[in-house]
């Protein structure tokens, strides 16, 4: 198990505590810069590309829940929404972290589902490095973020122009 920090990418970066009633949890904005090599993967359907100079990420940190949820923005546009599900999620010297729990759930921008890396949390389960009880844990938060982003990709649209509407706006203070 990995332990990830908020706004590790390179890049201008801000971070914020947030609350309303869709989302409630730490934000970190990241303005990416510096970035050598674009980062292109093949996310099941398409390649595509996720980290460049000028993409624009989007890491909420949610409290009382296991997740994380990166928003990836190319020229204001949603490129995807990436969802790590985590063993835990903290703040270590005010930076938000999470211990990542490998199974993740991407929302394309057409809306399609994928489910990955189920067979690294798997293998991490068969490798004693996690137990049964992350495993099921995991497989529960999945199941929660099929329920809430998934299942009602409108508001999940309408909360992404809310959250890049005031980071943009915070950062320009």
């Amino acid at each position: 198990m990995k332990r990830r920090y908020a706004c590790e990418v390179s890049g201008e970066h801000y971070i914020e505590y947030f609350e309303s009633n869709y989302f409630t949890g730490y934000i970190c904005y990241t303005k990416l810069n510096n970035i050598k090599n674009p980062l292109i993967v093949n996310n099941g359907i398409y390649d595509i590309c996720l980290m460049d100079n000028g993409y624009e990420w989007f890491q909420l940190y949610p409290k009382d829940n296991n997740y994380v949820l990166t928003i990836m923005l190319n020229d204001d546009k949603v490129i995807q929404w990436y969802f790590d599900i985590s063993k835990n999620i903290g703040i270590e010297n005010g930076i938000p972290y999470e211990d990542d729990l490998y199974l993740d759930m991407v929302i394309t921008r057409e809306g399609n589902k994928l489910i990955l890396d189920e067979d690294e949390l798997l293998e991490a389960y068969n490798t004693n490095e996690i137990t049964k009880n992350d495993v099921d844990n995991a497989y529960k938060v999945l199941k929660y973020l099929e329920s809430k982003y998934y299942d009602d990709l409108d508001s999940l649209k309408q909360f992404t122009n809310d959250i890049k509407d005031r980071c943009r706006t915070l950062t320009k203070k």
